[in-house]
């Protein structure tokens, strides 16, 4: 831990004490100018409630090695007996008092990620951080490709009607694109792709009212009106859907050519990226099969990539490889459509590998992959040098190379 750092953590620590001098008051206050993020932590930290879950989750791991570590840097912070803190039912002044040096041991942990911390089998030397390329996040946008093959880049339209299909007029609405069927519809059905490549993200309402969200590198094909007795959609990579209800027409999603979910109005997130292992489907609410295995919400299904799907026809699909988890992290699996990478549990593959879609860059392990595992939440609009500089203070070594990050393995 550097000597700055050190000093902010026992800022912070001070300030939940209400005893920051005039001088460190400055200088905590230089500090949450100097960066976005920087408030954001602090107001974290502040929340009485956040503090103490946060606080629990810390303690859940191995308090005794972590608090020895924070005790070599903040000698008060040895002085505090090692128990695991409860939500407190006493006002926030005397809570943060009491565990003001408990949350800036936190942020020594963290590195300044919004409670990241790190699990390493063996501690490694810390190389130094090179300059990152300029890598801005993610941001909205996407290529809407139409019946004729002509492509919209939508990420430089304004609001307006940017096609007709079908005779319903496609709007781009603040960032949404909407399908307004209103018109007189042709017979003729037309299908639309909508394509998010990395660094990009969109949403966009079908002709019947239901909403998507595409996460990174992800494409949903679609028909411009739904005809006959299904609606029937093909999606690749993160999508969550809000399904609105039509009871006489079932809303079926082809998920890859892998596997296909019977949907009764309702609202679930499929993450199908080639690279991950398993294709995972999470029911927030309402009713959906997949492979004969009728979901409730808070489960998700995990199929096997080419192990379920197999379609002998249309709609038969065989019940092979689908493993179902109750009571799954929702906040996890919902974290990137609500501006978060959550890293609860994860291991520095998984999450490079969300990295690597939203900065839209390529990872590359030199020497095979560091064990090393993360827990804790960043805001997805976080810059990447300063998620670079995070990463450095988890131990994590590497490079960067233009838009190659090269993770190193000592």
């Amino acid at each position: 831990m550097t000597e700055s750092n050190q000093y902010i953590a026992e800022l912070i620590g001070k300030y939940l004490e209400d005893r920051l001098t005039a001088e460190e008051h400055q200088d905590l206050e230089n500090w949450l100018n100097a960066a976005g993020s920087n408030r954001g932590l602090l107001a974290e930290i502040t929340d009485q409630q956040k503090l103490a879950v946060n606080l629990q989750k810390f303690y859940s791991y191995d308090s005794e090695r972590i608090s020895q570590k924070i005790g070599e840097a903040i000698p008060e912070f040895r002085k505090a007996p090692v128990v695991t803190p409860h939500i407190p039912s006493v006002h926030r002044v005397h809570f943060l008092r009491k565990w003001g040096w408990a949350a800036a041991a936190l942020l020594l942990v963290a590195g300044g990620a919004y409670y990241l911390v790190v699990d390493k089998n063996s501690a490694a030397p810390v190389a130094a951080v090179p300059k990152a390329t300029e890598v801005a996040p993610g941001k909205d946008g996407a290529i809407l490709t139409l019946a004729d093959g002509r492509q919209v880049v939508l990420d430089s339209l304004g609001n307006g009607i940017v096609a007709q299909q079908s005779g319903a007029d496609v709007v781009l609405n603040n960032g949404r694109l909407v399908y307004d069927a209103a018109g007189q519809a042709s017979a003729e059905i037309l299908y639309n792709t909508m394509t998010t490549p990395k660094g990009r993200q969109f949403q966009v309402t079908l002709p019947d009212g239901t909403r998507v969200w595409l996460n990174a590198a992800s494409s949903i094909r679609f028909p411009t009106i739904f005809a006959g007795t299904e609606r029937r959609v093909e999606i690749t990579g993160e999508v969550y859907f809000e399904v609105a209800q039509h009871s006489a027409k079932p809303f079926r999603v082809n998920v890859s050519g892998a596997a296909e979910i019977d949907v009764l109005g309702t609202s679930f997130n499929i993450n199908a990226y080639e690279n991950e292992k398993t294709i995972n489907t999470t029911l927030l609410n309402g009713s959906i099969r997949i492979a004969d295995v009728l979901l409730r919400p808070g489960q998700q299904a995990r199929v096997q990539h080419g192990m379920a799907g197999q379609s002998t026809a249309e709609g038969d699909i065989t019940r092979r490889g689908v493993t179902v988890t109750n009571d799954v992290d929702i906040d996890k699996v919902m974290a990137w459509k609500n501006g978060l990478f959550n890293f609860e549990e994860s291991s520095l593959e998984e999450v490079m590998r969300q990295l690597e879609r939203w900065y839209d860059i390529e990872v590359v392990y030199e020497n095979g992959v560091p064990k090393t595992r993360f827990w804790g939440e960043m805001q997805r609009q976080t810059q990447l040098p300063d998620l670079l500089e995070i990463l450095r203070k988890t131990e994590v070594e590497f490079r960067m190379e233009g838009r190659r990050l090269i993770v190193l393995n000592k």
